[in-house]
């Protein structure tokens, strides 16, 4: 399976290694060190997909240079038997070499496949179609498997049960209380007559019988009442301290209820962000412009509206968030001139987004996701550094990006072109934080 877009390219007649399978062998080994590069520069997925998507690439570009340096360290007299750089068997293994690194890396996925729509709607590879629909579409799944957990909103929402054990009970020691009975005994002998001492009982039962049960029953209740209360006091509890126990409690019910919000909050994120963009969509403002849509220039708020889409959207989204943006833009007015069908000359389009006032923030983004242009590389490198504020020639141009000066856009296939390429630069920048601009 490692080398099964060789093979594929092999099957067509696009390449033809006279049924040498030691050659193969040697285009397989170099797709696996190209394929370990990009692992290592996640940043080379761009130039890998436009040059091995373009059969008419030159053969000095530097990507291909690279390739063919590969290739010798395999194959060392492989000059020898091609008298040029053979560009169909560099682009095979270039192919191969994206695939085999985006199926470990998620981030080379995204980048391949918004590259390659890219790229395949300018070149062409007619002869290579169903290769690159396999190829094409076999990452693009794995992307998507990817989006859904980022944009799924789950039925149900399950939450782990509250995480907390009571201290366990630590039993009281208590002191049970006696009475003392040698001084109760004392008491009560001297309340019983006129003997005992000091508080004896001044009345003797046979003398005086009423005032002695006076005088008896009075201090006979003050000795056992007091005797009781001396030991009511000795089984009163211990205070007991609470706040190590109730600490520990609000802390795991407040544990709990914040991952129950983020079991909510996580669970209902995509659906948030649909909603968000269908407010989005509706709204048709620009928060970058800080001004409707429909108040800007047709090309301008497409572009415009690409970049306010991918602020607004993970790295890892569905295939599908490309054709919401056609149909949002799709939204705009036409043309009131109706020039062109409807269509501009890419070349305009790029002079326009290199100067315009309005493009200022896609062009700071652009210069911070992308190098300046060395060899075919996105059209982001040529937005984001325009050292040179007069037109490209369009020799350049077509060596730099890929496209005809000459290729005409929709105002729909600008803002996507420009999306996929947003997309692509994020994914293989992770470094590059997201702009938040105000």
């Amino acid at each position: 399976m490692s080398s099964e877009y060789l093979m594929r390219f092999l099957e067509i007649g696009a390449i033809d290694l006279k049924g040498d399978d030691t050659k193969l062998e040697k285009l397989r080994a170099t797709a696996k060190d190209l394929s370990a590069v990009l692992k290592k520069a996640p940043a080379k997925t761009f130039g890998f997909t436009m040059a091995a998507a373009d059969p008419g690439i030159a053969s000095d570009d530097p990507t291909l240079q690279e390739a063919m340096v590969a290739l010798r360290k395999q194959w060392e007299t492989v000059s020898n038997a091609y008298a040029r750089p053979p560009v169909a068997i560099l682009r095979a293994i270039l192919l191969d070499a994206i695939v085999l690194a985006a199926r470990s890396d998620d981030a080379i996925s995204v980048a391949f496949v918004n590259t390659a729509r890219n790229a395949l709607a300018q070149a062409e590879t007619s002869d290579e179609e169903a290769v690159w629909r396999e190829a094409v579409g076999e990452i693009e799944a794995k992307v998507d498997a990817r989006a859904e957990e980022e944009w799924a909103t789950p039925e149900m929402i399950e939450v782990e049960a509250l995480n907390y054990a009571a201290p366990p009970a630590t039993p009281q020691k208590m002191k049970v209380p006696a009475v003392n009975r040698e001084t109760l005994e004392t008491l009560i002998h001297r309340a019983s007559g006129p003997w005992g001492g000091n508080g004896s009982n001044q009345h003797a039962p046979s003398n005086n019988p009423q005032a002695w049960s006076s005088s008896f029953a009075e201090k006979m209740s003050a000795a056992i009442a007091d005797e009781l209360e001396t030991m009511a006091k000795g089984l009163a509890p211990a205070p007991v301290d609470l706040a190590g126990p109730l600490s520990a409690l609000a802390t795991a019910v407040g544990t709990h209820v914040q991952k129950a919000l983020e079991s909510f909050s996580g669970a209902t994120a995509g659906l948030q962000r649909r909603t968000n963009l269908l407010w989005w969509k509706e709204a048709l403002y620009s928060p970058s412009a800080h001004e409707s849509y429909l108040d800007l220039p047709l090309y301008e708020a497409a572009a415009l509206m690409a970049l306010d889409l991918h602020e607004q959207v993970p790295t890892y989204s569905p295939a599908s968030v490309s054709s919401f943006l056609k149909e949002a833009i799709s939204c705009l007015p036409a043309d009131p001139s109706g020039a062109d069908g409807g269509k501009r000359e890419v070349a305009v389009l790029v002079q326009d987004a290199r100067t315009t006032a309005f493009m200022q923030p896609f062009r700071t983004l652009a210069a911070q996701y992308v190098q300046a242009a060395e060899g075919r590389g996105p059209l982001l490198s040529v937005i984001g550094h325009p050292q040179n504020p007069g037109a490209i020639d369009a020799g350049l141009l077509r060596a730099l990006v890929g496209i005809d000066a000459t290729a005409k856009m929709t105002p729909a296939e600008w803002g996507t072109y420009l999306f996929r390429e947003l997309q692509s630069a994020r994914a293989i920048n992770v470094g590059v934080k997201r702009s938040k601009r105000k």
